[in-house]
């Protein structure tokens, strides 16, 4: 039960902490939203390093454990489920092919703000697209929730369509709302090559590379 409870004040702790940061700041004379925008990053910078800190310091068992066990089987892990990932981007492209045909839009408000940042600050958002997310993501949205929920397929859905829900980057508008769907497609794909492994570097690998790739074709 204390493990269940460890894992749900995790997982809501990735909803508040930045909240409860920057009240933190303004407690002690520290304006976030009068801060120039070069310093406006640096904090946010400092906030993620904090929240991954404080990740590796909550999981360090099973981290360590995952590490361990990365190292001797990586080859297999990924071999077996590189089909799988492969399958999830291919899933997630049709989608948003279909998507952009009813919608009628290019690409999805949380990716289009995402390439605008790349453009404006490429090295924070190098930092935050192919390390912070991937680790912080995959922590969060797979291992607190595979933690909490013990059922194999309650918890791959739940797990790609929370993942989904949090890509949405406006919930008044219907063709936003649809947009998150390849995102839930990823999500549930991810979850369910962390079930097949049980080992969390297995997906942050998946997830790098991907985020790598989108992030490196954005650049070009």
């Amino acid at each position: 039960m204390m493990k269940i409870f460890k894992n749900i004040f995790i997982f809501i702790s990735y909803f508040i902490y930045e909240y409860l940061f920057l009240a933190l700041l303004e407690k002690y004379g520290i304006n976030y939203k009068n801060l120039n925008y070069s310093n406006k990053v640096l904090i946010v910078f400092i906030i993620n390093l904090i929240f991954m800190i404080f990740l590796l310091i909550m999981y360090r068992k099973e981290i360590k454990k995952d590490i361990l066990d990365f190292k001797t089987n990586y080859k297999t892990y990924l071999s077996k489920n590189v089909g799988l990932y492969i399958l999830g981007v291919f899933l997630m492209a049709i989608s948003n092919i279909l998507l952009q045909h009813f919608t009628h839009l290019e690409i999805s408000g949380n990716e289009e703000s995402v390439r605008s940042l790349i453009d404006k600050i490429p090295l924070f958002m190098a930092f935050s697209s192919i390390i912070y997310a991937p680790f912080t993501e995959e922590i969060i949205f797979r291992k607190t929730i595979k933690n909490i929920i013990k059922h194999k397929y309650v918890f791959i859905i739940l797990s790609g369509v929370i993942f989904g829900v949090l890509h949405i980057s406006d919930f008044k508008d219907i063709n936003q709302i649809l947009m998150g769907i390849p995102y839930i497609i990823m999500g549930i794909d991810f979850a369910y090559i962390y079930h097949r492994t049980n080992n969390i570097f297995t997906t942050m690998t998946f997830h790098l590379c991907h985020n790598l790739l989108l992030f490196t074709l954005q650049l070009i």
